[in-house]
């Protein structure tokens, strides 16, 4: 299976105290008013990539403890993110974070059940918190013991 991703590197800055490796989807439907990645609007500003491919980088990165899949809108692309998430569970010993500008009650129980950590809402420009690409009305829910808690 394959899909499309823009970028993909170490970041120090997606998963609050902890080390990540970002993998950037390309490709968003929801185009908030005001996004801070306007450039992977279009599914074409990324490379066409397997499955594979992905979790192999994934793995390489033994500097982080985390995957954190943000975009462009990652869930565009379902079923391939779901098949990374999976793999990278099953391969790996890192946790997951989803940003999405999907709600949460919408996500997908198949993938939430591979995800720790899930920062999810549409970007609302009047709402910009400072000094972060984000909104208030965005919300963080983390995973504790199989339980979803909303911070």
């Amino acid at each position: 299976m394959q899909g499309y991703v823009a970028r993909i590197f170490t970041s120090f800055a997606d998963v609050p105290d902890a080390i990540a490796i970002a993998v950037y989807f390309s490709g968003c439907s929801i185009r908030c008013k005001g996004c801070h990645n306007k450039q992977l609007w279009e599914r074409e500003s990324g490379t066409k990539m397997m499955v594979d491919d992905v979790v192999k980088k994934i793995q390489e990165n033994t500097l982080a403890e985390w995957a954190a899949f943000l975009g462009g809108e990652p869930t565009d692309q379902l079923e391939f993110l779901e098949c990374i998430c999976k793999q990278v569970k099953e391969k790996t010993k890192k946790s997951i974070a989803l940003y999405t500008g999907r709600e949460f009650e919408v996500l997908s129980s198949t993938l939430l059940n591979h995800v720790s950590l899930v920062v999810c809402g549409p970007y609302r420009e009047e709402l910009r918190v400072d000094g972060w690409p984000a909104s208030a009305n965005q919300r963080v829910f983390i995973k504790k013991d199989e339980l979803w808690k909303c911070l």
